[in-house]
């Protein structure tokens, strides 16, 4: 009987072990499919982020087109800018036709010139400056717009 009782101890060891070996064949099966769906899972999330690097990098491009596009037109609109006047060459061109505006300024005629000259026989030097001191206090007290009267002459 003790034959038999370490054969049944044998057998019951052994059956043990095949028990135990199935529990880790088993257990291999399922890390071997959790590698498996995690290895599929990963493909998947890398084939999803490669098509969203793509989309970003076409974006980008696209981005850099209009970019460049919108360059050329800011460059295109500041050519035709400076064709344009400005408002403050508006500004002169007003002052100047204010200055010369015949309604407005005691400009005289050619015949009157001469008709003058040959009263006086002559026009002085003093005359001449007293002429434009008068003509200077006129427009200094003339309305003024943005330039002064000053700068006004000096523009002519």
């Amino acid at each position: 009987m003790a034959q038999q009782d370490l054969l049944n101890r044998i057998v019951n060891r052994v059956n043990d072990f095949n028990r135990r070996v199935r529990d880790l064949e088993e257990n291999i099966r399922n890390l071997n499919a959790r590698v498996n769906t995690l290895d599929d899972s990963i493909l998947k999330k890398n084939k999803a982020i490669n098509n969203n690097v793509q989309d970003l990098e076409d974006d980008l491009t696209e981005l850099r087109d209009r970019i460049a596009n919108l360059e050329v037109d800011i460059k295109e609109l500041n050519r035709e800018k400076k064709k344009y006047v400005t408002s403050q060459e508006i500004e002169e061109i007003e002052n100047y036709m204010e200055l010369m505006n015949p309604i407005k300024s005691s400009f005289m005629t050619e015949k009157e010139v001469k008709k003058l000259i040959d009263q006086r026989q002559g026009v002085s030097k003093k005359e001449v400056e007293q002429i434009i001191d008068r003509k200077i206090k006129r427009l200094e007290n003339q309305p003024r717009s943005k330039d002064s009267s000053q700068d006004r002459f000096d523009k002519i």
